[in-house]
């Protein structure tokens, strides 16, 4: 089952490269935020890195504009997008880009692309590049060059970093193998990594010409070059012709490699440009950026500026020459003390931890993704639309999204959904769907023409106790759907009550053209009755969020750790929130948990589930009581908040999730009702309620406390038998909703 979206990365090649290395630890990273991601390139060495991540790779070939190659690979990435059900495309270089922006034209998948260099413009190559929806650029004037060249919207370009691993990137880590391997004798190391390409490799024949010089002055000196590429043999025999006069190996080709991280570590000194100077910088070694696009030189506070604006490219600056290579390697090695050389590493890495690290480089492609998939797609059809009061950090409604798209997929895997959120962006993120925002009218009714069922729910939404503008928002939406040819399903909810007459009278209107209504508690269904809603087909259910699971609890027991709770004793939890007339209660069960700490020896511990507004109300509480109490103080996912409820001995609750949370875990409860909701689940669980929180008394609630406290274990084993059959009939909603959908 897909728990997030499935990302396609195109590349020309897998060898050794920046962009190469930068497009293998971004599927890394990605991979690791729980996202699916596939790699088609023409393969190479790290090939092996992304198997052994579980990352698939297909070959393609994408590595030039050779006709044939690139109209085999149209139809190879065609069929790989069809195929592995593609959510987003992500194309690096050109030949991918182009190629996946003519399939984007054709398909409608979100598009997005990175800028890692700058291309050549001239002889129509212009018009044989395509751009994403929205476009990564490694740097601020490769940003600069893309609006120049390209005319692009500067809106829709997200300047990001190389992310480099500074676990894997260290100079502690052990080079046994490669010494050997190479049989490296010598006592200080020049190391070089670029590829080997005739665009790429000026800096590296200048470090060949200048070997004799630097041999004369250490006899113990290696120069190891790294790479591979179309100059690779011219470069090998010069350094073999240098070797030979010098009498002795002082220059060591090994060819590409994916172990960077090695030779790096076997370093005293390195030369690079781009990624590879990040990487010796991530293992605090003193650092030479040097490349065909200019020189930077020896890397320290004065170089920062223009090394960060390049993007370490040197793009725009000097050029380098054999006398600059030269200078700057003598200044380092025989000028420069122990501890200066260690002042440049520790800045390079200092450098990499604040500026360049993996983390950001990997949310800064998951905001474009986010902003990509934001966008509706043409050829995208849904099959459910679900609106509901999400996005607004509520633990119950989350429960809610989160538990009706699990058990919708149970009956239909790739069924397609998009949710009407307040937060559309954090929804998409957390439960791999699409999403829109609930108030963008247009959009809604846009992406309703290309979608089957609406689903209205769960909750209770159509109700005007909150708002008759929340009653009458939720009732245009099902009247929007209707009126394109929508079905329309009631998902689970709670009805009512509907109160004003002119409410009752829109709402029958409404509710009596939709296709079908499922409801979590009888109390629900007498309201419609009164309603005089009649006309669709009725269910009683039970509440989606009865089929979810807790988190582990190892996870558990950190939050309980994080939060300071002490776990030596029993603990009941409370579930409050702000209503009128909050002094009163509020004095009633800061006296019960006094009550329950002297009585029982428990710790209170108060559990909000609309962070942070319910926290006030608890921190009120508690400083009213004379025991010690704790409190939830942080925002949990819904399963960690299941995890934390699931360890309550007894719970004394306002909000329904809360009470529904800890049912589903067999854990006693008393309801304190706010809203006819809560006493309707109160009934239909068999379990006890202390009345309205406005005439809540302490004496009658101790009384409950007392009776529900000591009969607790025959109390579990009731809900049990209940919520057994309350949770198959909250998966019969979801079946429900997938017949609509293949009718």
């Amino acid at each position: 089952m897909k728990d997030k979206y499935n990302i396609l990365l195109t590349l020309m090649g897998l060898e050794i490269g920046g962009a190469e290395t930068h497009v293998v630890e971004l599927a890394k990273g990605l991979k690791k935020q729980g996202f699916n991601i596939i790699v088609a390139s023409n393969g190479g060495v790290y090939e092996k890195e992304l198997q052994d991540h579980d990352i698939k790779h297909y070959h393609v070939p994408l590595h030039n504009k050779n006709v044939r190659n690139m109209i085999t690979s149209y139809y190879s990435l065609k069929k790989i997008i069809k195929d592995e059900k593609i959510d987003l495309v992500h194309a690096h270089a050109r030949i991918p880009a182009f190629i996946c922006g003519l399939l984007h034209k054709k398909m409608g998948f979100p598009f997005v692309t990175t800028a890692h260099w700058v291309f050549n413009t001239g002889w129509g190559l212009k018009y044989i590049t395509n751009w994403g929806q929205q476009t990564i650029s490694v740097s601020d004037d490769i940003k600069d060059y893309l609006v120049k060249n390209y005319k692009m919207d500067e809106t829709n370009i997200k300047v990001t970093i190389n992310g480099i691993d500074t676990e894997k990137f260290s100079a502690d880590i052990n080079i046994d193998n490669i010494k050997d391997e190479f049989e490296l004798k010598g006592t200080k190391h020049i190391v070089y990594v670029s590829r080997l390409d005739s665009d790429r490799s000026e800096v590296a024949f200048q470090l060949v010409e200048i070997v004799p010089a630097l041999a004369e002055k250490f006899e113990e000196l290696e120069v190891v070059i790294v790479g591979g590429g179309n100059v690779f043999n011219q470069l090998k025999r010069k350094a073999d012709a240098v070797n030979k006069n010098l009498g002795r190996r002082v220059i060591v080709m090994t060819g590409g490699r994916t172990d960077i991280n090695k030779l790096v570590a076997l370093s005293d000194l390195f030369i690079g440009v781009s990624r590879s100077a990040l990487e010796a910088m991530a293992a605090a070694k003193p650092v030479i950026v040097a490349g065909n696009e200019g020189y930077i030189g020896t890397f320290d506070e004065t170089k920062l500026s223009d090394a960060i604006n390049s993007n370490f490219t040197c793009r725009g600056l000097k050029m380098p020459t054999t006398e600059m290579l030269k200078k700057d390697i003598f200044s380092v090695l025989t000028e420069m003390d122990d501890a200066q050389r260690k002042k440049l590493g520790v800045l390079g890495k200092k450098t990499i931890e604040e500026r360049y690290s993996i983390t950001k480089m990997v949310q800064d492609n998951i905001e474009v993704y986010m902003n990509a998939l934001s966008k509706p797609r043409m050829q995208t059809k849904y099959d459910v639309m679900i609106s509901g009061y999400y996005g607004f950090k509520n633990s119950g409604d989350d429960a809610l999204l989160k538990a009706i798209i699990h058990n919708l997929r149970l009956f239909k895997e790739d069924i397609k959904v998009t949710v009407l959120s307040m937060n559309p962006r954090e929804t998409r993120r957390v439960y791999g769907v699409d999403a829109i925002n609930r108030i963008n009218i247009i959009k809604i009714w846009w992406v309703m023409r290309r979608t089957k069922l609406l689903i209205n729910g769960g909750g209770s939404l159509i109700q005007d106790i909150t708002s008759t503008k929340s009653l009458l928002y939720y009732l245009a939406v099902i009247k929007m759907a209707k009126q394109l040819g929508l079905k329309v399903m009631v998902y689970a909810n709670g009805f009512g009550p509907v109160r004003k007459p002119r409410n009752r009278e829109i709402t029958k209107k409404t509710i009596n053209q939709v296709d079908i209504i499922t409801l979590r508690e009888e109390g629900s269904k007498e309201e419609l009755n009164r309603l005089g809603i009649t006309r669709p087909p009725i269910y009683v259910t039970a509440d989606p969020a009865l089929t979810l699971d807790a988190t582990d609890d190892e996870t558990v027991n950190n939050v309980f750790s994080q939060e300071g709770i002490d776990l030596s004793a029993p603990l009941v939890g409370f579930s409050v929130r702000a209503w009128e007339g909050d002094e009163k209660y509020s004095d009633v069960i800061a006296r019960t948990a006094d009550y329950m700490i002297d009585t029982y020896g428990v710790h209170p511990v108060f559990i909000p589930m609309h962070y942070p507004r319910d926290l006030h109300i608890a921190h009120t509480i508690l400083s009213k009581m004379k025991g010690k109490g704790y409190s939830i103080n942080n925002k949990y996912s819904v399963a960690e908040t299941l995890g934390i409820i699931k360890r309550m001995d007894m719970l004394i609750g306002m909000r329904l999730h809360a009470l529904i949370y800890a049912a589903s875990f067999g854990v006693p409860v008393i309801g304190l009702v706010y809203e006819p909701k809560v006493e309707g689940f109160l009934k239909y669980i068999h379990q006890k309620s202390a009345g309205h929180v406005n005439q809540l008394e302490f004496d009658n609630l101790k009384i409950l406390i007392d009776d529900t406290w000591n009969r607790r274990e025959e109390i579990k084993e009731e809900l049990k038998t209940v919520t057994v059959e309350l949770k198959e009939k909250a998966v019969l909603n979801a079946k429900i909703a997938v017949e609509l959908i293949e009718i």
